[in-house]
């Protein structure tokens, strides 16, 4: 029952996710990619981050940072925190800050080849194309996220 009550969650939360994708300037938040890594949270951090993207989602993005900001302090490696609160400096406008965070999230020992394709993405929106290129190789070994990486490097063709 605990297991399910722990899915329940997470998949309330997909669903509303996927009812009402998440867009902040040009990138998709793929709330299936972070499930994992959100599910190593205690259930009372994974509340925290189902307020977290409400807010987000309202546009309440400084209210959702202060929250991220206070999981982010208690779980640092989990990169699934640091890509939904990367998420939200994009939606306040904040390229340099998220590309912090897509940083932090990408050196997270968790997650998975989403973490390289959203900081590849992120440099990509902040300028920095080496950081871009360099992810793209990261996803590419990885080769589950094919269609994905085709359409960011046509998208770094056109920035050149």
């Amino acid at each position: 029952m605990r297991c399910f009550h722990r899915l329940g969650l997470i998949g309330i939360l997909l669903l509303a996710l996927w009812a009402a994708p998440l867009h902040a300037a040009g990138v998709d938040l793929r709330m299936e990619r972070l499930a994992d890594s959100l599910n190593l949270l205690r259930s009372e951090d994974r509340a925290v981050v189902e307020e977290a993207v409400e807010l987000i989602r309202k546009g309440e993005n400084t209210l959702a940072l202060g929250r991220l900001t206070a999981l982010n302090a208690a779980n640092p490696q989990n990169s699934s925190l640091r890509i939904l609160t990367a998420y939200a400096l994009l939606q306040a406008g904040n390229f340099l800050g998220a590309f912090d965070e897509a940083a932090k999230a990408e050196k997270a020992p968790d997650g998975n080849s989403y973490k390289c394709w959203f900081l590849a993405k992120v440099a990509l929106l902040a300028g920095d194309k080496t950081v871009c290129k360099r992810e793209i190789k990261h996803v590419k070994s990885m080769g589950d996220m094919a269609a994905d990486v085709k359409a960011l490097e046509k998208e770094l063709k056109g920035k050149n």
